[in-house]
């Protein structure tokens, strides 16, 4: 028993579980949704013409199936980074770290970009309303906020204001609840808003604010001079949506890594992943099909096509600022500053909420790996008063501002290409989860509380492997998409650089502890205490 206890750097983790299902679900929507609304738009070019209702419906059924072995890790080792110490335990610990280590430096990234997009969202606001009102400095404000010091300003404030939140857990999920039920409320107005508007109205308004005759039509006429060509069958073609629409629904296993703070771990870990989900593929397919039938689905499909490609179209060019931001077609319709600026809230708030989160579950990560000896012991320092590892808040807040600059002010960051280690690590967690019945039974006994089997096949086994296959051949026909997944050499190199690392932090750990008379194999042969 004295050896066991010194496996793990203490005998309790310090943490509170006070995180509630609903707050937690709101933060799971907001991570996933948070920034994709104009990707949306920008990027259904990718899939011209497509069915997009059949194929978020497509796309969502393997997805659930992923998200059903997360909620299985979650409510198996509800303990911090409990995705982590799940894959860890389920195949092999150098696997399981070095996988999550990609996926850490992915969210890390992420971080420091969509805080910095955070000010994206402010030029698009005050740039419409400057070419609305005709007011040139509110159109300045805009061009201030999509320039570099604008977004680093704007970038660093948000992680400001993340990472103190972040600080204290009552706060962090107070915030969050309240956020969410705002970003709610102010959708719902959005829909509404939408569905008052019709392609025609929009056409001819589009007409006459621009001063261009037939402006709507020429916007897809010159796409299609440029090589736009749109699907012959939507419903059959509706598979050609899986690359975006899979990477739309990405981030939702971050709960599991807070899963060691919820209340009531089963309904808390099935409101933050499963349902979450769920409400997250009505809402998508609700914002898309309002926003085809609002203002038609071949201008919007030629739109984002112009804006990602650079082509240099009349109309596109006299609103470029505003990008595909299409609030600012709504204000160019019902002519409502008060409604622009809650449709702008509907677009804004997830992307700024999210922060908040990611940052408690990016040092729940550093929490487990502490507790498992791959890293220092610090990292698990947890502040009495605050209930939190304050040290690697901080240290996340400071990776969260490195990032902020290097988007902003390095470029060529850009080649680390999340999506495919988002592929890869949920590929990898679903392989290792499909064979951990086999490869680790015992640890399967004795946690996994769902051990259901059909025809002699666990589930978990059911579901992992056609998982897996899936998201192979997501990443298949992701392969070389200029947008999504471009392969060259940078991207390559930045991946094996990424990977590389990990697997030398995990050897220097093990010879580390080795040489303290510590077997890290023992250490993930047990779940961390609470």
């Amino acid at each position: 028993m004295e050896n066991k206890k010194t496996l793990f750097i203490r005998e309790s983790s310090g943490l509170v579980r006070e995180v509630s299902p609903w707050s937690s679900m709101l933060a799971t929507f907001a991570l996933v949704t948070g920034g994709v609304p104009i990707l949306i738009i920008s990027w259904m070019w990718l899939a011209p013409g497509i069915n997009w209702t059949l194929a978020y419906l497509i796309t969502l059924v393997p997805t659930l199936g992923m998200a059903f072995l997360f909620y299985i890790a979650g409510i198996s080792m509800p303990r911090s980074g409990g995705d982590y110490v799940f894959s860890s335990r389920a195949i092999h610990p150098a696997v399981g770290f070095i996988n999550y280590f990609g996926l850490f430096v992915a969210f890390a990234l992420s971080l420091g970009l969509y805080s910095e997009l955070g000010a994206k969202w402010f030029a698009y606001l005050f740039s419409g309303l400057g070419m609305f009102l005709g007011n040139s400095q509110l159109i300045s404000f805009g061009c201030f906020f999509s320039g570099t010091l604008g977004s680093v300003v704007v970038g660093v404030i948000i992680i400001i204001i993340s990472a103190v939140l972040a600080m204290s857990s009552k706060s962090v999920w107070k915030f969050t609840l309240i956020s969410g039920i705002v970003s709610f409320v102010s959708t719902a107005v959005l829909f509404y808003v939408l569905t008052t508007i019709n392609p025609g109205e929009f056409s001819s308004t589009l007409s006459s604010f621009t001063g261009i005759p037939h402006a709507y039509q020429s916007v897809v006429s010159f796409a299609r001079s440029c090589g736009l060509s749109f699907v012959a069958n939507p419903i059959t073609a509706a598979v050609l949506g899986i690359p975006v629409i899979w990477y739309y629904y990405t981030w939702y296993n971050l709960p599991a890594s807070w899963s060691g703070e919820m209340k009531n771990v089963r309904t808390n870990v099935l409101y933050s992943i499963i349902i979450a989900l769920l409400i997250i593929g009505v809402y998508y397919i609700l914002f898309t099909q309002l926003n085809i039938n609002a203002f038609g689905e071949k201008f919007l499909t030629s739109w984002g096509y112009i804006s990602c490609n650079g082509l240099n179209d009349t109309v596109y060019t006299s609103l470029s600022s505003i990008s595909t931001f299409t609030p600012f077609f709504a204000l160019l319709v019902n002519k409502s500053i008060p409604l622009y600026i809650i449709m702008f809230i509907a677009f804004w708030l997830p992307n700024f909420y999210s922060n908040p989160p990611l940052i408690v579950a990016l040092t729940r990560y550093l929490f487990a790996w502490s507790f498992d000896r791959v890293m220092p012991s610090w990292m698990a320092d947890v502040n009495d008063r605050f209930h939190v590892p304050l040290k690697a808040t901080a240290l996340v807040s400071a990776i969260g501002f490195a990032g902020v600059l290097l988007y902003a002010l390095v470029p060529s960051i850009s080649i680390v290409d999340v999506t495919v280690i988002f592929e890869i690590s949920y590929a990898i967690f679903a392989l290792s989860a499909a064979l951990m019945p086999y490869l680790k039974r015992q640890v399967y006994e004795n946690s996994v509380p769902i051990k259901r089997k059909i025809m002699g096949i666990p589930i978990v086994t059911l579901i992992g492997l056609p998982t897996f296959a899936f998201l192979v051949y997501a990443t298949y026909i992701t392969w070389g998409n200029p947008i999504l997944l471009p392969i060259n050499i940078p991207t390559i190199a930045s991946l094996a650089i990424i990977y590389g690392i990990g697997g030398v932090i995990y050897y220097i750990a093990t010879n580390l502890n080795k040489n303290k008379g510590i077997d890290l194999g023992l250490v993930f042969k047990e779940i961390p205490p609470e």
